[in-house]
């Protein structure tokens, strides 16, 4: 088995179908790929539309929804392919995206696939390099070490190396971590722009998404500074000033309930950090 396509799924029946009907049979088959599904507790039949219409799919059903990262990781445990290649179940796959991916697999590369907008066909987003803040900028593609997991492929063995996504954060921020964790191990990483899927959902963050995704980018960055004293209060210093100049940002163009959000998200992290009774910081 040369690859396992992992898809986490809760409640998006419909989706999963299309995105499904995308990668037939007779494709994974000619080229050795396996697709395996989790249910993450979806009470909306997608066990029996993939039973009746998908039987060649690896399903597995988990009882409690617990976020992609845990319902990915589920999915890996069942994995027989030497490439992982995790895909949105809103997501569907142009024709050449699998060969694409798979030609590009050299067993030691994390692959970032392109991501374009379902309808208009327009990229979602750019290719993107991480700081040292956690926060990814738009860069030319030869420098592009982060991309989202809906559309991403990593060996098996540096999953296994870095172990897995950090079911910490459930969701948001989530993919950006484990590519960090892989950047750190020393991976290189390659942006594959002829290997592009059709996107439902938007990569733009509104309403309670805005707190979550601050809260979660600035725990996992804590978390991933905690041994080092002066990098965590290098990376204090900066993300302050990153949030302030959100804050006055979106002060002007009158995003005041975002503004609330984003303080909130930032306040709640460090406070789960430094939440530990003996006064060290929560892992």
């Amino acid at each position: 088995m040369h690859a396992s396509i992992i898809i986490a799924v809760y409640n998006r029946c419909e989706a999963l179908r299309s995105c499904l009907s995308a990668l037939p049979a007779s494709l994974l088959k000619e080229h050795q790929t396996e697709i395996i599904v989790v249910d993450d507790g979806s009470s909306d039949g997608v066990d029996q539309m993939v039973a009746e219409h998908f039987p060649h799919v690896h399903f597995i059903a988990l009882e409690q929804n617990s976020g992609p990262s845990g319902a990915r990781n589920r999915g890996v445990e069942s994995a027989r392919g030497k490439l992982l290649i995790f895909l949105d179940s809103d997501a569907v796959a142009e024709e050449q995206w699998l060969p694409a991916l798979l030609n590009r697999d050299d067993g030691k590369t994390v692959l970032l696939g392109r991501i374009v907008d379902f309808h208009s066909g327009k990229d979602q987003d750019r290719p993107r390099r991480s700081t040292f803040l956690g926060k990814s900028l738009p860069c030319a593609a030869h420098r592009a070490n982060a991309g989202s997991s809906c559309n991403l492929a990593l060996p098996a063995s540096l999953f296994k190396q870095i172990g897995g996504f950090d079911t910490t954060i459930p969701y948001y921020f989530e993919d950006s971590l484990l590519c960090i964790e892989a950047q750190r191990a020393g991976a290189s990483f390659q942006y594959v722009a002829d290997a592009p899927v059709r996107h439902v959902g938007s990569g733009i963050r509104m309403g309670d998404a805005i707190r979550m995704q601050e809260h979660n980018s600035t725990y996992a960055m804590l978390r991933l500074y905690r041994d080092s004293l002066w990098r965590l209060l290098l990376f204090s210093v900066g993300n302050g000033l990153w949030l302030f100049a959100r804050i006055f940002a979106w002060a002007l163009t009158g995003r005041f309930k975002d503004v609330v959000l984003l303080i909130r998200g930032w306040g709640s992290a460090y406070k789960r950090f430094l939440s530990r009774s003996d006064g060290q910081p929560s892992l």
